[in-house]
Parts: structure tokens; sequence; C-alpha cells
């Protein structure tokens, strides 16, 4: 894959408000494209080599697309505060703190159509953004300096259960027609309640499958939705061994592996540390953001005892919502909204003022956060482009920035047991192991004069507003997206038993009714008959809460109205 290069042009003008995705064509290599004034079509469209299969093509024609599904899984097992020590040692106490935090699908949805897998990065109309190895130290408190995650998978996975859980293995230990992805419900019978009089090998044991659904349920959350590969198990055989894994690398080139097959056009799932996406985006974008509540400077939280100080992502853990189970999240309002990002609305530097409140685990080998060494997850190797992102550091920004070849042909890759991960990954684990010499070493501070320049090289060479001109929305794509989402409520309306939340879904399916009679008719939909008895002239029950999640997150007549009031 060829770097984007181009030219400064001396066209002006205000950005279209959508550009069509094109084929890349063959340029002479002896001439560099010229990348084209904000008004204009992609002229360098070297980032760009897989619109013709990327969701984004689809929007972009005005097509409705179904927001992408996660397989959430909770961490079923139980704390036991004899854990402590062996998750510690494991380098996993900060997910540990955070836990499970809700997904907002529509959100994640949103941004993924905005990654590209050419660069590994988000394409805003900002520029360029990305989840960085700063962003998991921070956010997640996972160490970067360390061990590549690679280790063979040519095992019995039957002797590396029983030895390492001391748990004989029956039928309902794997999931059927597998030998190596265990069953959620197995290690929820088997290891929810370790016995007071324990002694400290049942308590290793018990310590260990916690890590495990820890790891499988909130950093490499696959598409089964019901079983976590044991292929992490034997990392924890010793649990200060596996504190000195690169855990942050490795969750990052799951992510980036997740973000990129997402990207497809045909693709219904998405998988990987979808906590570490959403938290990423909530520090540095505005769609979306929740209020958080959590004071995060509260001495209480650790005090002197630097190692079991949160991460900063513990801050997000208890946030705001609306009342009750119901919210109403809009994929087309997060695209609108991103197509309305500009550099007052995105935080830059969003840890700049918090570090000296974090664990050391955050702050460990700085320099690393900017290597530029592939990162590796046993099958998975991902190229990683810090200085396409420089601003995020504070850092000059190269224009155009170097692209380092995604090398698709690695996607291709997939999991298998009976492999000799090390062996295959000889050269990427190489390159690993000589992270410290592949550094960026550039000190030069960000320069806002340099930005004009850069986003006019940016406009040439990408896809900056997925929406139709003018905002106009498309029709069927709205009737059809707003139908989805009173399917939703009514979902959930059976769900709960409260009143207030009742009253507040009720609400919601009335102004959906109205937004559909107005967009086509006749109403033919049976989603609503089941709505027409029950009432459905009754005033909309406003949210308890005072603090109002941001436009994204409320019924269209209520972000018409302005924040919601109690």
């Amino acid at each position: 894959m060829k770097n984007a290069r181009g030219v400064q042009d001396s066209g002006q003008g205000k950005p279209k408000s959508t550009i069509s995705g094109v084929k890349r064509p063959r340029e002479p290599t002896h001439a560099p494209p010229v990348a084209a004034a904000p008004s204009g079509d992609p002229t360098d469209p070297s980032l760009l080599e897989l619109q013709a299969d990327h969701r984004s093509k689809i929007v972009i024609e005005g097509e409705f697309l179904d927001p992408l599904t996660t397989r959430e899984h909770m961490v079923a097992l139980p704390w036991d505060d004899r854990y402590e020590q062996y998750v510690i040692r494991a380098g996993l106490y900060g997910v540990h703190q955070i836990g499970h935090i809700p997904t907002d699908h529509a959100l994640v949805s949103a941004l993924v159509e905005r990654w590209r897998q050419e660069t590994h990065s988000f394409h805003f109309p900002v520029g360029e953004m990305t989840i960085t190895l700063q962003d998991v130290a921070v956010l997640l408190g996972l160490r970067v300096d360390g061990e590549a995650l690679c280790v063979s998978t040519n095992r019995d996975w039957s002797d590396v259960v029983e030895s390492l859980l001391g748990k004989r293995v029956d039928k309902t230990t794997f999931r059927p027609k597998s030998k190596v992805a265990i069953n959620i419900s197995w290690l929820r019978n088997n290891f929810s309640e370790c016995a007071p009089a324990a002694d400290s090998v049942t308590v290793k044991q018990f310590a260990r499958a916690y890590c495990l659904m820890l790891v499988g349920s909130l950093l490499f959350t696959d598409h089964s939705g019901d079983s976590i590969s044991a292929i992490y198990l034997p990392l924890f055989a010793n649990f200060d061994r596996a504190g000195r894994y690169s855990w942050a690398s490795g969750v990052l080139a799951y992510l980036y592996k997740e973000l990129c097959l997402a990207t497809k056009s045909k693709r219904k799932q998405f998988g990987g540390s979808i906590l570490l996406l959403q938290l990423w985006s909530w520090e540095r974008l505005p769609m979306g953001r929740p209020k958080n509540r959590r004071n995060f400077e509260e001495p209480q939280l650790g005090g002197e005892d630097l190692i079991r100080r949160p991460p900063l992502g513990y801050g997000w853990s208890n946030y705001h919502t609306f009342a009750g189970h119901v919210t109403c999240r809009v994929q087309d309002s997060y695209r609108l909204e991103i197509d309305a990002l500009n550099d007052g609305k995105v935080v830059w530097l969003p840890y700049e003022n918090k570090m000296h409140l974090l664990p050391p685990i955050c702050l460990e080998s700085p320099h690393l956060w900017r290597t530029t060494a592939p990162l590796i997850h046993f099958w998975i190797v991902e190229m990683y482009n810090p200085g396409r992102v420089a601003r995020q550091f504070g850092r000059y920004q190269q224009i155009p920035p170097v692209l380092h070849d995604t090398v698709a042909s690695l996607h291709k890759l997939i999991n298998g047991t009976g492999k000799n991960w090390p062996e295959v990954h000889r050269k990427y684990l190489l390159s690993w192991r000589n992270r410290e010499d592949k550094c960026l070493i550039d000190q030069r501070p960000y320069d806002p004069s340099e930005h004009e320049q850069y986003m006019r090289w940016f406009s040439g060479a990408s896809i900056l507003y997925l929406q139709s001109p003018g905002g106009v929305p498309n029709t069927y794509s709205s009737a059809k997206s707003i139908r989805q989402i009173a399917t939703s409520i009514v979902e959930r309306y059976r769900e709960v038993t409260d009143e207030e939340t009742r009253a507040f879904a009720r609400g919601l399916l009335h102004l959906c009714k109205e937004a559909v009679k107005d967009l086509l008719e006749p109403i033919d939909d049976d989603i609503f008959a089941f709505f027409d008895n029950r009432r459905i002239q009754q005033q909309i029950v406003r949210p308890v809460h005072g603090d109002d999640p941001g436009p994204s997150s409320r019924p269209s007549r209520m972000r018409a109205e302005g924040p919601a009031t109690t």
C-alpha cells in the first residue's frame, strides 16, 4: 500500500456535505497526486482503497444500515477479596475496578463507519484520530511494555483446564464442536463461590477462572455470546509472569482487527474491547457522552496505596442515564454530530491534567506510546501508526503523515488451535522486541498554524462527511430507522415492570408513530398495534434526572425543546 501524498492547493471553499467514495486510480510512480481543495472530491484516494466494501458507502448512498450487534458478557463470577493479590500481579486490576459498562450500540456503529482499515484510524471532519497505547494504559490501567501476547495454541485444552482450574472436564465444559471455547455457564456453575476455608491452591484456581472471565468479557469479547476461549488460561499459570505481558498492545491489536472487520458492508457483529472504544470516545468526543457521577479526584480512591488507585476509565463506571432502562440513542443523530465536529468540540489532550491521579501502571514507559512496532495478539498482527495522530500526543503533525502498510493479508488469518503462533509471526515478534528502537523521537510541539494546510491535504485524501447534501434525510431510511427504534422500545417495554419507565416508553412510542406518519402513509406496521391499545395520548414523562446526557440521547421533540428538566 502506498503512502498518501499531496501538495498544497490554493483553492478555498466549504466542504461538500457528501463526498462519494471512489476507487483508487493507479497513479504514475513519478508524479505525486495533487490534493484537492476542501470543496472537491478526494483526488488522492490512496486512503480509500477499500471504500467499495465499506459501511460508509452505504450511508453515503442513503440506504438504511442496521446498527452493529455486540456480544456483551457480564463478568459473571462474583468477586472475592482473596483474588485481589493475584489480579494485581496479573496486571488486570484496573479492568476489574472499571467492570462492565452498558454498550451504546448506535455510538459504536457510528464510530465504525468512520474507521479506515487502510490507516487504522478514524477519519473525522477534524482529521485523523485513533485509539493509541496511551489510551489503553491510561483508561484501562494495562501494561504497555512487556512480552507480546503470542504463545502456541498447540495444546490439549482439556488437560490445560483440568491442570489450571482443578475441575474435571465433562460434556458441558466446552461449546459443542469446540475443544477450546469454554461455556460461561460451566465457569459460573463451578467458580461462583470459593469456600471460606479453601486452601491457597484452590484460591489460585478460582482467581484464574476470574481472570479468564475478565479478559474474555471486557478485553477480548468474541461473537459467541456464551463462551470464552481457553487460549488465555495458560497466561495465568504464573500470575507474576502474566503481569509481564503487554496486555495493552494485545487489547489494541484485537480491537483494531475487529474494527477493520466491522467496516465490511455485510458485517453484522462487532467484538473486541467495546469498553475501551466507548471510554475513548467519551473522553475525546462530545456525542453520546453521559454525565459522570464520580468525582475521580476524591482522595479515597486508592489514597496513598498507589497500586490500588483506579485507572481513568473508572470515572465513567457510574453515570447518569434516563429513568429506568429506556434510552433513545439514534445512529442518525450520531452521524450528524460527527459531521458537525470541529476543533472546539474535540478534547485533544484529555489526560494532561489528570496523570498525577493515576496508578503507576498507567504511567510506565510513556515513550512506548509512540512506538511504531506492530501490535500482536496470538493470530492477530496489526500495524500501529501513532505518527498519523501526533496531535493526540501534543506533537507536530507531519503533512502528510507516514503511512505504514496495514498488510491486508494479515486480516485473512483466523484463530485456530494447534498453531505455533510465535513461529508464524517470528518477524513481527522480533519487531515488537525492538520496540524501543522504533519510537518516534520528534519532540516538536503541535503547531496550530499548520492545521489549515493539514486539512487541505486531508480533505483531498479522504471522506469527511457522510450525510446527504444539505442535511436532508433519506425518507425511506428515516422511516425504517424509526420503526426499528419502536421495535426496540416495545421489546424493552415488555421487560420492565416499574410504571414510570413504562410510561416513558409509551411516550417515546407515540413520538415514533407521529414521525413515521409524517414520513410514510399509510402506517400498516403492527408494531404500533401493540401500542395503540395502551392509552398512547398521555403526555410524555420526562426523565427524572436533571442532568441531560446530550442531544443524541434525547427524543427528537425533546432535542428541539432543549435540555430535559425535572
